[in-house]
């Protein structure tokens, strides 16, 4: 154990370090430890009196020397880490293979990227697909039961417009019918009164001349004849009547008689026309007497087979808007669509239907023409059969 005086001298000189490190401290820190203390204790530094002594200063610039020299050695070591971090990523990280590993693992994320996207691309293609396809199906069967409902609802019509066409032309004893027109119909009327009275046991009355028509009231007034006829005849139940190809001409105005006649195919006189087609049809429904129209058929001669297009276009539209029926024979010689032709295809042999001049009817076409308009009445049982 030491003595006394030498633990005396060793506690004096560990003092003596403690006071001198203390002091080289307090020097060295100076700058620090007085912002330290204003910003501490809010007063004045008590050795900021010391700051004018050059010996006391000394240890400022000391401690920023020393604090330089960290900063340096600091700067230094980041450099040097720095330098040692590129060698290092450039000799055992950042290699070839790096970057190899680098780009395959960008290109596989990228093709990964594009599958994903193909992928899903591919499925809104197949959904928007489905979808069209599903509502294309949808369409095809509403367009099918349109056309369908379209079809049965057009069928219908047909059989109400057929058995109001039958029953409006519907004619038994003592009914009798009134066949009127031009000479077209002196061809036709025999052979039809003839089926008539002989089958079915109804009379007739044929009032056909020739040489007559709409047009020319003066030399034969149909509307007037048919009138008188079926007042002195109430038996009368069905006019037959045929006109037109002695009308497209010129025509008085019976409006201005004396004055300009009316242009053939001018307003007025189709209106004058249709007034007179309609007058018939109208005073004949007045008496309980049904009109069947039978339109002119084709003309050998282009002129007036050009007229009679258009005039019959006239009477079908009239017959038909004051409610009775027409029958277009345009139709029927040759056939619809068809320029005109002596003959037609008739039980299997070209069987002649018009006279040498284009106009008239051979016996066969009045026959043929005869056998149509039966068959659109709706007659009683035959007699024969009765």
């Amino acid at each position: 154990m030491a003595s006394p005086r030498i633990q005396s001298l060793s506690a004096l000189s560990t003092l003596a370090l403690l006071l001198f490190l203390a002091l080289a401290s307090l020097w060295l820190m100076q700058g620090p430890i007085g912002i330290y203390y204003q910003q501490t204790y809010h007063r004045a530094y008590p050795l900021a009196a010391l700051e004018d002594n050059d010996a006391w200063k000394a240890g400022q610039r000391v401690w920023a020397s020393l604090n330089g020299a960290i900063d340096d050695l600091g700067r230094s070591l980041d450099a040097r880490s720095a330098e040692l971090t590129a060698d290092a990523n450039q000799k055992y990280v950042l290699t070839e293979d790096f970057y190899r590993h680098e780009r395959e693992a960008r290109e596989q994320e990228e093709s990964q990227r594009r599958e994903a996207a193909a992928l899903l691309a591919r499925r809104q293609a197949e959904a928007e697909a489905q979808q069209q396809a599903a509502q294309a199906q949808q369409r095809e069967q509403q367009a099918a039961l349109d056309q369908r409902s379209q079809a049965l609802a057009l069928a219908a019509k047909q059989r109400a417009e057929e058995q109001a066409r039958a029953n409006y032309l519907m004619i038994a004893p003592p009914g009798k019918v009134f066949m009127a027109g031009d000479s077209l119909m002196q061809g036709i009327a025999p052979h039809l009164l003839r089926t008539l009275k002989t089958q079915y046991g109804i009379e007739g009355v044929d009032l056909s001349k020739q040489s007559t028509g709409l047009s020319y009231p003066s030399a034969f007034n149909w509307p007037d004849t048919i009138s008188r006829t079926i007042a002195k005849d109430p038996a009368i139940r069905l006019l037959v009547i045929m006109l037109g190809p002695n009308d497209p001409w010129d025509m008085p105005d019976p409006a201005n008689r004396g004055g300009k006649f009316l242009r053939f195919k001018t307003p007025e006189w189709e209106a004058v026309y249709r007034q007179r087609i309609a007058g018939i049809i109208q005073s004949n429904a007045a008496k309980g007497v049904s009109t069947l129209w039978i339109g002119a058929p084709g003309m050998k001669a282009a002129r007036l087979d050009g007229q009679m297009s258009w005039l019959m276009g006239i009477v079908q539209d009239e017959v038909q808007k004051q409610g009775a029926i027409f029958i277009d024979t345009r139709g029927l010689l040759p056939g619809e669509n068809v320029g005109y032709s002596d003959s037609i295809m008739l039980d299997g042999k070209n069987t002649k239907m018009r006279s040498g001049d284009g106009i008239h009817f051979s016996v066969a076409g009045q026959r043929y023409l005869a056998r149509q308009i039966l068959d659109k009445l709706r007659l009683p049982p035959t007699v024969s059969s009765q």
